[in-house]
């Protein structure tokens, strides 16, 4: 059951899960977290932003973006926050890991800008 609360605050929440699952590669995740946490921040419909339980992992983050209901999980055998659209199954529309670049994220985040929403 998601529990909203405000969107700073759930994204707090969010984001200290995620740190604590990702001791091992802390290092790797921080960046990531941080730009991915700031893409929904600016760009998730104001009271949108929720969290979900997950059993055995970090919780699950729900926003509405240009429209969408998406989530991200972060996925600890990975070490890379997963996105899907609508649902919590199936295989993620993007990853957003060590790998990425900035640009991935940027351009992820400023397509949903450009679709309209602001």
């Amino acid at each position: 059951m998601a529990v909203l609360t405000s969107d700073g605050a759930t994204l707090r929440a969010f984001a200290d899960a995620v740190l604590r699952a990702a001791e091992e590669t802390l290092e790797e995740v921080t960046p990531v977290t941080l730009a991915v946490i700031g893409g929904v921040l600016a760009e998730a419909e104001p009271g949108s932003v929720a969290l979900q339980g997950e059993d055995g992992g970090p919780p699950l983050l729900w926003a509405t973006l240009a429209g969408r209901r998406m989530v991200f999980r972060y996925n600890t055998m990975t070490a890379m926050i997963e996105l899907r659209d609508g649902t919590t199954e199936g295989y993620p529309f993007r990853l957003f890991g060590h790998r990425s670049l900035q640009m991935d994220v940027v351009n992820f985040f400023g397509s949903l800008h450009r679709e309209g929403r602001v």
